[in-house]
């Protein structure tokens, strides 16, 4: 499942029963004090694998590059970088699995922002035109908007609760002040510290990685 760690014969098995690669993407940003700095594409990563374990396919290592970075307002650990860069590897990532042989590509963004998911999925739609792969680009929270209410956030509820689920290790809640009136530095949403919990990041996630795996072999139906 996870291509790089996979032998030529493994990913030839999946080529002729389940040829799904799913893309996980995010970027290396400041997520508050609390959460590792690559958690956009390290939950991206882990919802994918939980997709791939129910549609099978394969699972890319995350690409870690992104723009409209909270580095541009000057937080710490981040790196930034041109939307020109991100478009280019979108594409050549796109094109060569469509190569390899995948009927179905499926691009998981962890990290946020119109601009970033934009260019990303306007990418997809001129590569698509040009390969015969089907290809979805989404942020995951895209299929938890309207029943589960998980509309995108930064370091936040939700954000949080999934990475307290997906990666507990890599969340630390005592590095934020415990003082409710205290700002959270580079913190967008519902205050993590009163609302994320592992239990709403198991549903968030669980749903997010059943519609995923649905859809991916929708895809491959339609392919075929």
């Amino acid at each position: 499942m996870h291509y790089e760690e996979m032998l030529p014969y493994q990913i030839d098995e999946v080529m002729r029963e389940k040829p799904i690669a799913y893309l996980p993407w995010g970027a290396l940003e400041w997520h508050g004090k609390h959460l590792a700095i690559g958690n956009d594409a390290l939950k991206a990563h882990a919802l994918c694998l939980g997709a791939a374990k129910r549609s099978g396919g394969v699972v890319l290592p995350p690409v870690w590059v992104g723009f409209e970075t909270l580095g541009l307002r000057g937080f710490p650990h981040t790196l930034e970088f041109s939307e020109d860069v991100v478009r280019q590897l979108a594409s050549e990532y796109l094109t060569q699995l469509d190569k390899n042989g995948f009927k179905v590509i499926v691009l998981v963004t962890g990290h946020y922002g119109s601009p970033h998911v934009n260019a990303l999925k306007s990418v997809a739609e001129r590569v698509g035109r040009r390969t015969k792969a089907r290809i979805w680009v989404l942020p995951e929270y895209e299929l938890t908007k309207e029943d589960i209410g998980y509309r995108g956030d930064h370091a936040a509820k939700w954000e949080t609760s999934l990475l307290m689920h997906l990666r507990p290790e890599l969340v630390d809640m005592s590095q934020q002040p415990t003082d409710p009136q205290a700002k959270l530095e580079g913190v967008g949403g519902e205050d993590p510290r009163f609302h994320a919990s592992p239990e709403l990041g198991r549903t968030a996630a669980e749903a997010i990685e059943e519609r995923l795996a649905k859809q991916a072999l929708a895809l491959l139906a339609e392919a075929e």
